[in-house]
């Protein structure tokens, strides 16, 4: 069970994750310090045979993506990252999702066809859903490879977008998840990976002092 303060009521919220997943504050000062307790619980699980040369140039590179990884969710106004820091089957679950802080959104936080149109822009397929008993919205989409990772790969894309109850203004909280899947974004695989983020919503709720 994750509990995380927000500034305005409510005060917080819970969620569960998978199992094997870490939950990163991404604004906290012992970030760094965060990324290498990953990085040695994964050398944990590398052989023991191993080189001690590619122990360390693999420990290394962990480091490198995560604080990579962890950079670019905080500067998209991200609060808080969930990964998998598990292998299965020898590999790492290529997934994640990001929870924002809360946005200042459109005129109003009711959920009418304008406000959510403006939220959910072109990006992609969009529905009203009921997060704790409340209406907010799911957009779904493929997203192209980005330019500045060496695997080019598609990626499915699931955004969740929350109004906060009881704020004096419209303010939205944003959780967003990213998989490349097994490289097909429309593989069973990715559809297994993005049902497992919907369980994982079905968790949400939000926390009262």
């Amino acid at each position: 069970m994750t509990e995380v303060n927000l500034k305005n009521s409510p005060t917080g919220y819970n969620l569960v994750p998978p199992p094997g997943w870490e939950q990163i504050e991404l604004q906290s000062d012992s970030l760094n310090e965060t990324l290498l307790g990953i990085v040695d619980r994964s050398m944990n699980e590398l052989p023991h045979d191993l080189p001690k040369d590619d122990i360390t140039r693999v420990r290394m590179e962990l480091f490198k993506q995560l604080k990579k990884g962890a950079r670019k969710a905080a500067r998209g106004n991200g609060h808080m990252l969930y990964m998998p820091v598990e292998r299965v089957q020898g590999t790492f679950i290529p997934a994640s999702f990001v929870i924002s802080k809360p946005l200042d959104g459109p005129g109003s936080s009711a959920l009418t066809q304008e406000v959510m149109g403006a939220v959910a822009g072109d990006r992609g397929d969009s529905e009203p859903v009921e997060v704790d008993g409340a209406r907010g919205i799911r957009i779904e989409y493929v997203a192209p490879p980005q330019e500045d990772i060496e695997a080019q790969f598609a990626s499915r894309r699931v955004e969740y977008v929350l109004p906060v109850p009881g704020s004096p203004t419209p303010r939205w909280l944003t959780i967003n998840f990213s998989t490349v899947g097994d490289g097909n974004p429309d593989s069973e695989f990715s559809d297994a990976l993005v049902s497992l983020f919907d369980a994982v919503m079905t968790t949400f709720r939000w926390s009262y002092a």
